[in-house]
């Protein structure tokens, strides 16, 4: 039998299922999450939560000069031939106290060709050596012939001019989306040397300091920049193209040519600047995480210096993005697997279904509030696909195994016993022994007197109704009493409580049963206007018995066998010899915590029995 509290064996066998479900579905997930196959959708998750913070306030030490519309209208030469326009604004910013230069302009045609008689090269060549903190860009390509990345660099004149120390390298780090999010800062190129990005360089130039790689951290002066194995740094971004502001690199180069000295040191000193394409036409540009679609208005795609200046601004402003390591992503995983495994236990489907989601939208939303507030990037897709695979996983196990055995019981008991007891019956499925148990119970047995008689004189329809009113009224008072309806034996009624669950009160609720019965019976009569009102005795006898599921495989029931109920039977048998409407045994009566109303009969030696017992008369 079961008592009010699971029994060991449910218990851990619930526990083992919630752990082990758990974490099936967290571990399958974190294989997803090693292969790699949900990244493309966990990157656009990090595109949403750029959205969802908004911009952020840029570092006013950088500045950008951008080639714009009108400079490509109003300067005639072609852009191979720009090098003495770059070379003014070199001079002009550098004379203007900018500290360091970076220059998204690669030239490695030698123009030795003088045209209007002046050396273009020699022109750009006197403009580095003389700024001294500019850096210059190159590219790394893959080469087949070498197998690894060989290096594009500037005109070895430019190169020496500025000092070969100064120069970073322009690849951008490209996902498979072709957006970009990341920034590769040190790469080794086949012959294993080492060339930093330019907007590292920048930085470096700019803190006078060199660069240096320990662990997963590169440092330049003061700052440390966390990378991943592969030296990327996650860019966070301050907003889309055109949060840094551009300006026009015409302007600048009339105001360089016209000697405005005043101009470059109040919008230059002690920054940044850096100085290349500024326009669409360039076709330097990619998408970055704010940036949505070609078809999305109001929004373009980043331009490669805008890049380098968001890289920058990153560093300078140590907002550095903080992803979390493999290890503690599995955990995050495996615990909201946990979490949902335990509440899907504990709830029914729907408002199962209500938390997972809840807790889901938690976890969502903390993931932004953490990008938002702290710039601390969690996995969001593979943690969040744990719920639902979760929710599915728990409930279809408890359809197959556990509501099974609880369907099973339903089907058993539906007809004996009340809702309410059940759905007590049903949190504790494995703790019921169907197969039948010794019990202490108490047995309530009810018969109608002289019914055969009445019987005879009626249509046996009416007959039917008569006895079909008298035991709905009945059942309904065992039921509510907790006490489960064994059988109808003619017009007799057997009951009996303490099973299947057990209660230490069932004799209370026996007693309690029969003097309801015994009182809404006068109501049944006055109903029915029979002639001849109905008339019940009412035996209890409280005691061990049989419980369970007997009978043969073509036919069983949930009933009660023992001496027990033929005891309380032949005491319902003497109610009619002592005139008494219910009659309990000393058994019964010794359970009885209150017992009321209660007087002693005399002894009685019972039909087959050795040993007279004693009897009680309740009044009502």
């Amino acid at each position: 039998m079961i008592s009010f509290h699971p029994g060991k064996t449910v218990f851990f066998r619930r526990c083992i299922a919630i752990v082990l479900i758990g974490l099936v579905c967290g571990g399958i997930m974190i294989l997803l999450l090693s292969t790699g196959l949900l990244r493309g959708i966990e990157l656009k998750c990090l595109d949403f939560r750029f959205l969802c913070r908004g911009t952020i306030p840029t570092n006013d030490k950088i500045v950008i000069i951008g080639t714009d519309e009108e400079a490509l209208d109003k300067i005639k030469d072609p852009f191979i031939f720009w090098s003495p326009y770059f070379a003014d604004i070199i001079k002009a910013v550098a004379g203007g106290g900018a500290r360091a230069m970076g220059l998204d302009f690669l030239q490695t045609i030698a123009l030795k060709k003088k045209v209007e008689g002046e050396d273009l090269d020699g022109i750009m060549a006197e403009a580095l050596m003389e700024a001294e903190n500019v850096i210059m860009i190159n590219l790394l390509r893959w080469d087949n012939t070498i197998g690894g990345l060989k290096a594009s660099n500037p005109l070895p004149r430019y190169l020496y001019a500025a000092d070969p120390d100064n120069i970073g390298f322009s690849n951008l780090t490209i996902d498979n989306d072709g957006c970009v999010r990341r920034q590769t800062l040190l790469l080794n190129d086949a012959e294993s040397n080492i060339y930093a990005y330019i907007g590292l360089k920048v930085v470096a130039k700019y803190f006078n300091s060199h660069i240096e790689k320990k662990g997963d951290l590169i440092f330049v002066g003061d700052y440390a920049i966390p990378v991943n194995p592969y030296n990327e740094m996650l860019i966070n971004f301050a907003g889309p193209s055109g949060t840094f502001p551009i300006i026009s690199f015409y302007k600048v180069w009339q105001l360089a040519r016209q000697g405005q000295t005043d101009f470059f040191k109040r919008n230059f000193k002690d920054k940044i600047v850096l100085i290349g394409p500024g326009n669409i036409y360039s076709q330097d540009f990619k998408p970055t995480p704010f940036y949505r679609s070609q078809y999305y208005t109001g929004t373009r795609q980043t331009l490669g210096i805008e890049i380098v200046a968001n890289v920058i601004n990153t560093i300078l402003e140590r907002s550095f993005i903080t992803s979390l390591k493999l290890w503690q992503t599995i955990l995050v995983i495996l615990f909201l697997g946990l979490l949902t495994s335990f509440t899907s236990f504990k709830l029914s489907p729907i408002p199962g279904g209500i938390v997972a989601f809840a807790v889901a939208a938690g976890y969502a939303n903390f993931c932004i509030f953490l990008f938002g507030k702290y710039n601390i990037h969690l996995d969001m897709i593979c943690p969040l696909d744990a719920i639902p695979l979760t929710y599915t996983a728990v409930f279809t196990y408890r359809y197959t195994i556990e509501d099974k055995e609880k369907r099973r019981i339903k089907r058993i008991f539906k007809h004996y016993v009340s809702e309410e007891v059940v759905e007590e019956l049903l949190k504790y499925p494995g703790e019921i022994p169907l197969g039948g148990n010794r019990v202490q119970v108490t047995v309530l047995f009810a018969d109608i007197r002289g019914f055969t008689a009445l019987s005879e004189k009626r249509d046996p329809r009416q007959v039917v109704s008569i006895l079909n009113s008298y035991f709905a009224m009945m059942a309904d008072i065992i039921l509510k009493n907790k006490g489960t309806l064994d059988k109808y034996i003619g017009d007799g009624i057997l009951a009996f409580f303490g099973a299947p669950i057990a209660r230490e009160e069932h004799a209370a609720l026996a007693v309690n049963s029969a003097k309801e019965m015994i009182s809404m019976l006068d109501i049944l009569n006055k109903e029915l206007m029979l002639d001849i009102p109905l008339r019940i005795g009412i035996g209890i006898h409280s005691g061990e018995a049989v419980v369970g599921n007997i009978g043969s495989t073509l036919k069983m029931e949930y009933t009660i066998i023992g001496d027990t109920v033929n005891t309380a039977s032949r005491v319902e048998g003497l109610t009619k010899e002592f005139k008494a409407n219910i009659l309990i045994t000393e058994e019964t009566f010794s359970r009885l915590k209150n017992p009321d109303n209660i007087t002693p009969e005399k002894e009685i030696t019972l039909r087959g029995k050795t040993q007279p017992i004693k009897l009680y008369r309740i009044e009502i």
